[in-house]
């Protein structure tokens, strides 16, 4: 989720003025653009940001919900984070218990993302294909 999230940017508007932590003030109408995509990808929290190093996470310490807005934060933050974080990590492990990966031969070099509202991932200049083609091996 940190590199990959499901809602690439988003819009806030205050609807009174709003107070920042640094002493500033966000005022009454004004609209603040975010982007968890670019949170995710920011070398200064996170050195080497696009390795695969799940030893960052460890020992885990949830980042803050503003730090780490995938499933937005405050009075808006998504119902259903939890079961979705749950459903993930149990398919992870059911599915990782079995299997490993590797994307198909010239894979690597097609992905890219669709142009949407949420993101997801695509293979195709056109953008209407949406797969992603990996090679199971038994463990």
């Amino acid at each position: 989720l940190r590199l990959h999230p499901p809602v690439p940017e988003d819009m806030k508007v205050a609807q009174r003025d709003d107070p920042l932590p640094g002493g500033g003030t966000v005022p009454a109408g004004v609209a603040v653009f975010f982007a968890p995509y670019a949170m995710g990808r920011d070398p200064v929290r996170y050195p080497n940001p696009l390795e695969f190093r799940p030893e960052r996470w460890i020992p885990f310490v949830a980042p803050s919900q503003w730090e780490f807005p995938v499933f937005q934060a405050g009075p808006r933050l998504c119902l259903g984070q939890a079961m979705a974080l749950f459903e993930t990590k149990l398919l992870v492990a059911t599915i990782l218990r079995h299997f490993t990966f590797t994307l198909r031969p010239s894979e690597a070099e097609c992905i890219t993302y669709a142009l949407s509202i949420t993101m997801s991932l695509c293979n195709a200049p056109t953008q209407d294909s949406h797969h992603l083609w990996l090679t199971p091996q038994r463990r």
